[in-house]
């Protein structure tokens, strides 16, 4: 199905299969945009005598209705002779359960909090649309960058009011509440057990209740024998509580989305939350609206992406300036931002917190809900309470400003340092047919000249930072590289392998980016990948099968540029200690 057109949407490689439809990534031929597309044949609706086709409506019905940025977006739907197509937006970081084996399934307790709330903001938005999911587990929570989006409503179904049950059993053992798999009645209050699971899953690497079959799975639900001492983890007191709260047999002593924002875990969460739909909400002046708009589009609650916090940081004075006149409030503005805690999630939460109001309140200066929500926050949390703000506000800014440019540099210079020696590793392998690998080894190359002289063109710009000056030569070694010369020059150079190029490659050949070279250096990539996977497949020799597999690991890793550019990397433990590893280990971290 790659390569095959549907509408106005090219698919390019399936993602896996939902309830009842494959799905698969696609690009509007367009605006060249990224999506996710459902196809689902029009003769499997009769399934199981009409159920799948009500289940398909209910889908597109919920999704059609739900606005939440914890829930994966609805953006077209159509039809053909024999598929109907469910267009969604598409994630870039896969599901959860994908993220939980790649860190060892058992995840530090406050990235497991800030992965969770996200959920509960998700599943309270379709609650309040008294929809209820039916089959919540990891592999159907996927994530676009840090925001965790609920998918997969292929189960879903649309109550006519809160109090309403069904009979039908749907879902998943091992997260599935105990009234659905009893063939019992069941309402909103299944979907709550089965968050308490995984919130269990992520923490302990297991689920909560042991699931030979149904029979046994009941039995060991209705003992209520939860253990949180299991593989050495640690949480706290409060957690415990919530998920034991979450388990309970009876869903009438389940904890509801009122008793959860209780406790001080999600209290504070909440009011942030508050405050960041101000910000939404008052985006109507239309010289600011387009800026933040990138900003807030996609990330309407705490969660704000890398680039967005970035944005506003760097543009700091200008909302500082913007607010002067209501110095009262931009001083309280101020306290947030420096606070002294303890606790580093809260602390980076306040942090979003302060620039959402200094974005709200230069796109709505005289929003009297601003001030409200600014000054309950100071009222009712002596979290938010601090000495520590100083009044050279602007010298502080510029400062950490400079800081996270040099940061984000040093990363980059990882990131190319990274790229560079894969593809030193690559150019080591001896391909049966030498010119189908020239593309991607060229667009590797040029990854590395392009980001390169961004440096400098940054550089140029700010002359004032020693510190960018001190990694001026490093720079200067990539971007001087001849090896993407002689790469082009091969390539030019041969009619035939020219001919053999897509259209959108032969625009690459060039110094230049082209405005989608982004997605042509992942695709140039892929090939690549599936070319050392057919390498790897004719080696006999263990040894040198185990070479070609670090190779593609590397390359899997460049692959996903964007990722690379936001860690400090070992290279030691990349590229010296992985040859100590077990090639069946290799294996299994190989994207097939």
């Amino acid at each position: 199905m790659s390569g095959k057109q549907i509408g106005d949407y090219i698919l390019l490689e399936e993602l896996g299969k939902g309830s009842f439809g494959c799905v698969y990534k696609c690009q509007n031929i367009i605006d060249q945009s990224f999506h996710a597309i459902k196809i689902i044949q029009f003769q499997s609706l009769s399934n199981c005598e009409g159920m799948v086709g009500e289940l398909l409506k209910d889908e597109i019905s919920v999704l059609a209705k739900i606005d939440s940025p914890n829930v994966l977006k609805l953006e077209h739907y159509f039809q053909s002779k024999t598929n109907c197509y469910i267009v969604m937006e598409y994630c870039n970081g896969g599901d959860l359960e994908r993220y939980w084996e790649k860190n060892g399934r058992i995840i530090k307790e406050q990235k497991v909090i800030e992965i969770i709330i996200q959920i509960l903001n998700g599943l309270s938005q379709l609650h309040k649309q008294n929809v209820i999911h039916r089959d919540i587990k990891l592999a159907n929570i996927l994530m676009h960058d840090d925001l965790i989006k609920i998918a997969d409503l292929g189960f879903c179904k649309q109550l006519q009011n809160q109090d309403m049950e069904v009979s039908l059993c749907l879902g998943t053992p091992g997260t599935m509440a105990p009234e659905v798999a009893g063939f019992e009645s069941y309402g909103l209050q299944s979907d709550i057990f089965s968050i308490g699971c995984i919130f269990y899953q992520l923490l302990y690497g297991e689920l909560p209740f042991e699931c030979l079959n149904i029979k046994s799975y009941i039995k060991a639900i209705n003992q209520q024998n939860i253990n949180f001492d299991k593989n050495d983890v640690v949480i706290q007191n409060e957690v415990k509580e919530i998920i034991s709260k979450m388990l309970k047999v009876d869903p009438k002593q389940r904890l509801t989305f009122p008793q959860l924002y209780q406790y001080p875990l999600f209290k504070n969460i909440q009011k942030m939350s508050l405050a960041s739909q101000i910000a939404i909400n008052n985006m109507r002046n239309q010289e600011t609206t387009n800026f933040y708009n990138d900003i807030y589009s996609n990330n309407q609650d705490i969660q704000i992406q890398q680039e967005g916090m970035t944005a506003l940081r760097s543009n700091r004075e200008s909302l500082r300036t913007q607010t002067e006149n209501q110095h009262e409030q931009f001083q309280q503005i101020g306290n947030l931002q420096n606070i002294n805690n303890n606790n580093q999630y809260l602390q980076d939460n306040v942090s979003k917190l302060a620039f959402e109001i200094m974005a709200a309140q230069q796109l709505c200066p005289k929003q009297q809900s601003i001030h409200n929500t600014l000054q309950q926050l100071q009222e009712s949390e002596s979290i938010f309470k601090t000495d520590r703000y100083q009044n050279n506000y602007s010298l502080i800014a510029k400062t950490q400003q400079n800081q996270l440019l040099i940061q984000e540099f040093r990363f980059l210079l990882d990131a190319l340092e990274y790229c560079n020696r894969t593809y030193i590793e690559i150019d080591q392998i001896q391909f049966i047919n030498e010119s189908k690998p020239l593309m991607g080894k060229f667009m590797l190359q040029k990854r590395i000249r392009c980001e390169s002289k961004k440096y400098f063109q940054i550089k140029q710009e700010n002359p004032s930072y020693d510190e960018l000056n001190q990694m001026e030569e490093v720079f200067k070694q990539y971007l001087l590289n001849q090896v993407f010369e002689k790469l082009l020059h091969e390539i030019k150079s041969s009619s035939s392998l020219q001919s053999g190029l897509i259209y959108a490659y032969l625009n690459e050949l060039k110094e230049d980016e082209t405005g989608i070279f982004h997605q042509n250096y992942w695709q140039a990539l892929s090939e690549l990948h599936a070319l050392i996977k057919l390498e790897i497949n004719r080696e006999t020799d263990n040894k040198k099968k185990k070479i070609l597999v670090m190779f593609l690991l590397h390359l899997q890793r460049c692959m996903h540029f964007q990722d690379l550019c936001t860690q400090k990397i070992d290279f030691e433990e990349e590229f010296l200690h992985i040859k100590k590893k077990n090639l069946i280990d290799l294996i299994k971290r190989v994207q097939y």
